[in-house]
């Protein structure tokens, strides 16, 4: 028995409709027809008045059952349109048939945005073998003279390919025609509203360091960020199917949202040692060597110098060249060791009153020049806790440009590499 031949053609309308992406079915709009050849319905022109062409209800005619076998549709049978067949004098049946078709199709978001999906749509009998039934494709290329451009999706390819398969339940061949869809995204929607977002939190986190450490929102700032990334990777958790493949841009929101992490990490380091000058610990030569001196010149800041404010030559008296003559301060010192008045060489010495009342304002003098002396020492004690914490504070700035400019590479390069790792371009 020769097998009937079937000639298909897979004409495309609307062809892509939507690819819903996290249940990995595809929708497409289009015209499927059939044509073969029925020996019952040949008749002779001359005998009906010269009619070459009839039209019938498909009802009335036996069609090959030629099914999506990748159909993903519950509701099958009722989204496809069919109308009359049409017959020719030469036995020549053509069935047209339009439907909206829903696929499987396997789902690759290894690159996503920047991907280029290959879905299929296999057309075969599912009763007849490829002994009592044998496809043909019409083209070598499908049909897209009426294709419709989609919002999301660029045709790229539409290319029908002839298998033969045997299946585990019968012996005969099963011969199918499986057209292959080659679609590329275009990703300007989700470089807009996902990717461009993300490189702006970035670039405001990278701001943590550069937030003033006395404002207090240094921590603040980069919590916001880091809550700002997690909204839009929920986003895109939300649209993308569970796989094993982390898509492109689920790798660059989590390598972003790691580096603000460690960036708001290191800026509580920063504002520790920012603060470290409270506790009265003194900056390590080493440190002041490398960074006060070194890093500080290689990123460009300028560090005032910090004067070694030595402290004034305390001997016995105190300020004696301000407001007391060496004389007087003789006498403080000899009052303030021995007990025993001391005063001024002079010719009346003789009123003991005097010496009285001069041995009494030379120990009020004596305890107003000890208050002033702790005073003194009390001032430089504080000038050198100040200078102490202005030079922890000059430290911490080198660091927080430090980490600015380490991020700001690092960030850049990461973004490069990640975003320019698709195979298809960005």
């Amino acid at each position: 028995m020769e097998a009937r031949e079937i000639f298909i053609e897979y004409i495309s309308n609307n062809l892509l409709c939507a690819q819903d992406e996290k249940n990995q079915i595809l929708t497409t709009n289009c015209w499927l027809t059939q044509i073969w050849t029925d020996h019952h319905l040949k008749w002779n022109i001359s005998e009906f008045e010269g009619i070459e062409v009839i039209r019938l209800p498909y009802l009335t005619v036996w069609k090959p059952d030629i099914i999506l076998y990748n159909n993903a549709d519950p509701q099958y049978s009722s989204a496809v349109i069919n109308s009359n067949v049409i017959i020719r004098s030469n036995g020549e049946v053509v069935w047209l048939s339009h439907g909206i078709y829903k696929s499987s199709c396997h789902i690759d978001v290894q690159y996503f945005p920047f991907d280029i999906q290959s879905c299929h749509m296999k057309w075969a009998s599912w009763t007849y073998d490829g002994y009592q039934l044998e496809l043909i494709q019409q083209g070598e290329d499908g049909d897209i003279s009426n294709y419709q451009p989609n919002g999301e999706f660029d045709l790229l390819s539409f290319t029908p390919v002839h298998h033969t398969q045997y299946y585990s339940c019968c012996t005969e061949p099963y011969p199918d025609i499986t057209y292959i869809l080659q679609l590329r995204r275009r990703p300007m929607f989700y470089v807009f509203n996902l990717i461009l977002p993300c490189i702006l939190i970035n670039c405001i986190a990278l701001l943590v360091f550069y937030v003033p450490s006395e404002s207090g929102e240094k921590v603040t700032l980069g919590i916001s960020a880091l809550l700002s990334m997690t909204v839009f990777l929920m986003t895109i958790r939300e649209t993308l199917p569970p796989t094993e493949k982390t898509p492109l841009i689920s790798l660059y929101y989590g390598v972003s949202i790691c580096l603000v992490t460690f960036a708001s990490g290191l800026s509580v380091v920063t504002l520790n040692v920012y603060h470290r000058g409270v506790r009265g610990t003194k900056v390590p030569p080493f440190i002041k060597t490398v960074v006060l001196e070194k890093l500080a010149t290689i990123l460009f800041l300028q560090i005032e110098p910090r004067h070694k404010h030595s402290g004034r030559q305390r001997g016995d008296c105190p300020r004696s060249s301000k407001w007391m003559s060496a004389e007087i301060c003789n006498c403080i010192t000899t009052v303030a060791s021995q007990g025993s008045p001391c005063f001024i060489s002079s010719a009346n010495n003789a009123n003991a009153n005097v010496e009285s009342f001069e041995t009494h304002l030379l120990r009020m003098l004596h305890h107003v020049n000890s208050t002033i002396a702790r005073n003194e020492l009390r001032l430089q004690e504080k000038e050198k806790r100040e200078i102490t914490e202005l030079e922890w504070k000059q430290v911490a700035l080198v660091c927080d440009r430090l980490l600015l400019w380490l991020f700001l590479v690092i960030t850049a390069i990461t973004t490069t590499v990640i975003l320019c790792g698709s195979p298809y371009g960005p």
